[in-house]
Parts: C-alpha cells; sequence; structure tokens
C-alpha cells in the first residue's frame, strides 16, 4: 500500500468535507460500455491514485492517499463507483430550461435576466440519492470517484461525485479530457505527482505587514476572532432562515453592455485595471444580495484558479494536474445602495490583480497553509462586518469534447473522426456543504454565447427585492 501525502492547500476547511457533483450534459447518445472501460483503463494504467482511498491520519489530522501497489480484478476491488440509468423522452421534458437561452416568458426582465429551477431540481434527475453528498456521508472503503449516466433520447447527462480535496473543477475538466484521450486511443498526459505551487515562502517568514496586510484580507485569525465574525451573520439568519434558490441566467448582451459601461466609467476616472466579465458580475451579484438591505462594510471573495499563472502550471504537463490550484482574492470596502457598480467591479479586479503578483501569490498560499495547520476556514470577513463571494467554474469547460464518447464515433475514419461536429454541452452541479447558508455565495457554472448560468440562492426578501428592481431597470443603469 502506498501512502501519497495531499498538500495543505488542498485542505483549507470546508473543503475536505465537500464533494463536488458535475453534471455534463451532452447533447448525443454516448457509449456507456466504452466510457466505463476507458475509465477502468485511466485509472489502472496511467492515473492510479484515483483507484486507491482518501484516509484521515489521525495524528496529523490530514488527508491522504492511501493506494494499493496492485489492483485486484474490478469484481474484487471497486476502483470507482459506476452505475447507468436510461429514461425515455427529450432531456428537454425531464430538465426543462437547461442547454437554450430562455424564452422571454422565463425572463423577469425586457433585458433577459431569468429566474430558472434551482441546482437541486436537476440534482434530482440526475444524481442518485444513495450517492454520499458531504465527503463525511462516504461509507466505509468508499472509492474516490462517482459515475452515474443517465441516457435520455436526445441526450447523456454524465454526473460525476469527486471531493474537492482530490480537485476543483479545472481538474475536473482535467480528469475527463485524460478519459476522452484514453477512450480515443491515445496517451493521456500524465498526472504530475509533485506539489507545483510556489512554495517559497513560509508562514514564520512573512513580516507582520505581509501575515495580516489590509483588513479584508485572508489571513490567520487570532484565538477566537472568528466568532465575532459569525457574530455578524446570526441575526440575518435567525430572522430569514428560509432561502430561496434559482439558476439565475445573465444574458451575454447584458453583461458585455455593463462591462462597456464600467470601462469607460473607470478610464475617466484613473483608468481600468483589467475589467473582466466576472468582475461585471461580481458586482452585480454583490450589489443585488444587498439590494433591499441597508449599508455595510463588506468582503467580497473570488476564487482565481492559478493554472497559466505560476511556471510548473504553465506548459501541457499542466494537464495531469488533478488538485486545487486555487487563491482567494478579496477586497474591502463600504457597500450601500448608492455604491456604483464600477467602483465594486474595480474593487475587484484590484484584489485579484494583487494576489496573483509573483510575490502576493507566495504569500498568500503560506498564509493558507498555516491556516490549514490551526484547521482555520478560508472565509474571509472582518468581525461584525459582512462578505460575499464569487466562484466561477465556466473557464474549466472550455475544449471539454465528448466526441469519443458518442455512439459510433470509434467506428468512423479518422478523417471522419476529425470533422465529426463537437456535440453540445451544458454543464451544472454544486459544491459546497449540505448545512452551509447559501446566500452568501453564488457560483457561476457555465457560459456559452447567450450568457452565464449560476448558482444562486437568497432570502425570500432579497429575491423579491431582486425582481422588482429589474423589472424597472432591466438593463441595470440604476444599480
Amino acid at each position: 500500500m502506498d501512502t501519497i501525502k495531499i498538500p495543505l492547500t488542498d485542505q483549507i476547511r470546508p473543503i475536505p468535507n465537500i464533494r463536488t457533483r458535475t453534471f455534463f450534459v451532452v447533447k448525443a447518445r454516448l457509449d456507456t460500455d466504452g466510457m466505463k472501460t476507458a475509465l477502468d483503463t485511466l485509472i489502472r494504467e496511467h492515473w492510479r491514485r484515483l483507484g486507491g482511498r482518501l484516509h484521515l491520519d489521525n495524528a496529523t489530522g490530514f488527508y491522504e492517499y492511501r493506494v494499493p501497489q496492485t489492483f485486484e480484478p474490478a469484481s474484487e476491488y471497486k476502483l470507482f463507483e459506476w452505475s447507468t440509468e436510461t429514461k425515455s423522452g427529450s432531456i428537454d421534458a425531464a430538465a426543462p430550461q437547461l442547454m437554450r437561452k430562455p424564452v422571454p416568458e422565463d425572463c423577469v426582465s425586457d433585458s433577459g435576466v431569468a429566474f430558472l429551477p434551482a441546482i437541486p431540481t436537476y440534482d434530482a434527475e440526475f444524481r442518485p440519492s444513495s450517492w454520499p453528498f458531504d465527503f463525511d456521508d462516504s461509507p466505509a472503503d468508499a472509492p474516490i470517484l462517482y459515475f452515474h449516466l443517465t441516457l435520455y433520447d436526445d441526450a447523456t447527462v454524465v454526473a460525476i461525485s469527486l471531493p474537492h480535496v482530490v480537485g476543483d473543477q479545472l481538474g475536473t475538466a482535467s480528469l475527463v479530457r485524460a478519459w476522452m484521450n484514453v477512450l480515443a486511443g491515445k496517451a493521456p498526459q500524465p498526472m504530475m505527482d509533485e506539489d507545483p505551487l510556489p512554495q517559497g515562502r513560509e508562514w514564520s517568514q512573512l513580516s507582520k505587514e505581509e501575515a495580516r496586510g489590509r483588513k479584508g484580507r485572508m489571513h490567520v485569525r487570532g484565538t477566537g476572532e472568528y466568532v465575532f465574525v459569525l457574530i455578524g451573520f446570526i441575526p440575518d439568519l435567525v430572522l430569514n432562515k428560509e432561502e430561496q434558490e434559482h439558476v439565475i441566467f445573465l444574458p451575454m448582451p447584458l453583461i458585455k453592455s455593463l462591462r462597456a459601461r464600467i470601462v469607460k466609467q473607470l478610464e475617466a476616472n484613473g483608468g481600468d485595471p483589467g475589467i473582466s466579465d466576472n468582475d461585471v458580475i461580481s458586482a452585480v451579484m454583490c450589489k443585488f444580495a444587498r439590494i433591499h438591505k441597508g449599508p455595510t462594510t463588506l468582503s467580497l471573495s473570488q476564487s482565481v484558479n492559478l493554472r497559466g499563472r505560476t511556471p510548473k502550471l504553465s506548459g501541457p504537463e499542466a494537464g495531469g494536474f488533478l488538485h486545487n490550484a486555487m487563491a482567494h482574492s478579496s477586497s474591502r470596502f463600504h457597500l450601500s445602495k448608492e455604491t456604483p457598480l464600477h467602483e465594486i467591479a474595480s474593487q475587484n479586479r484590484k484584489g485579484i490583480n494583487e494576489m496573483l503578483t509573483p510575490e502576493g501569490t507566495e504569500i498568500h498560499l503560506a498564509i493558507v497553509r498555516e491556516m490549514v495547520r490551526r484547521k482555520q476556514t478560508l472565509h474571509t470577513c472582518e468581525p461584525f462586518e459582512k462578505s460575499y463571494s464569487i466562484t466561477s467554474w465556466s473557464a474549466a469547460w472550455k475544449d471539454v469534447d465528448f466526441s469519443p464518447a458518442v455512439v459510433g464515433y470509434s467506428s468512423l475514419e479518422k478523417t471522419q473522426q476529425e470533422a465529426h461536429p463537437v456535440p453540445e454541452l451544458f454543464v451544472c452541479g454544486r459544491g459546497g456543504e449540505k448545512t452551509t447558508p447559501r446566500r452568501f455565495h453564488s457560483t457561476v457554472m457555465f457560459r456559452n454565447d447567450n450568457g452565464y448560468w449560476l448558482d444562486y440562492s437568497g432570502t425570500h426578501k432579497n429575491v423579491a427585492a431582486m425582481k422588482a428592481h429589474l423589472a424597472t431597470d432591466p438593463n441595470l443603469e440604476r444599480l
């Protein structure tokens, strides 16, 4: 049995207890038998640690892989959980409002913003109820990976449950690409064994200014500090216990229009720090989250992936890295109904830019590792203040192609395979623990030419206030 350590950067709370559930909706019938065989080959012959088990080392309190030196036959040892299900009818009937631009009757504004059925609706349709929700729900000797394929007349949904301690969503995409390469008869990118994240600084080497820096930045907390952070959230959680969940669709023309307006305003007031669509979405969702509330001081956090931004994750070998390459930027500012979107977007981008400098990244990762040693959570917020966070998965799905899994693809000539159209893809899903309130966070799950799909939750008052604002300000000119 081989023991393989998992980097500390994969183990900041609550990541060790999260099983991320991702649903790849592929507009084609897929070859389930071929996919299962290819996955078995990928794990047995290439990415072996995925066939092991996650083990909590009681001496350190950290997870590690335990991988058999030789895998027994599938009849005696389960490399992964696998199941399939066939349902009659179209994916559009089983999962309405997926894979298409919302029609006008679905929209709450003339600009095309729509509040669609929530992720639990699709989770119930695509995920077996027997699957563990949180990692702590896993049965003894549970495999790392869970797969379930649901076949419709015109589509296949590939559901994957991956422990967050094993990988982020760009890692999930790397897993799918490696899997499809094996299915196509190609060698997958070798799995990266070393920890590629910068380790040039240790917590003990940081100056006081580097370790704490400005308020609102992720830092190692003092004894008892987090209690006072939580106190600031208790009144809202007590007075507004119920949450209303939706998938929110933000149309691409609206985001591009907002981005152009924000850039123009910033250029007239000192310069554009490099505003992206995600900065615009972060500003909109941050403002919407408190549209019905009074002014406050808020920390806005953004998950940023370091792939392509650090030396060891900038080449083709990065395709063999499954684990988390996340950093967590943040900005802190006064937020009220009068705070303009361009100010929020600018603050968010400046926080990202600061963290992505080589020095900023090394300091951030040294802080994260020390927080893990002290069993602290990644939640960034100052005592008695408020917070909001955004995670974006949308970049992960670029170039994900299930063509090798399409029924009949393997029998085509090479020239026919090269000309084969890439099947239409939509991705949704959810991470996070079962008991965590979701009103303080949004996830950008997917984007295409039509727009962006977000996993969102809010109180009933919050959702009502959002819809009321959109009805009179569909282009968000007064947000």
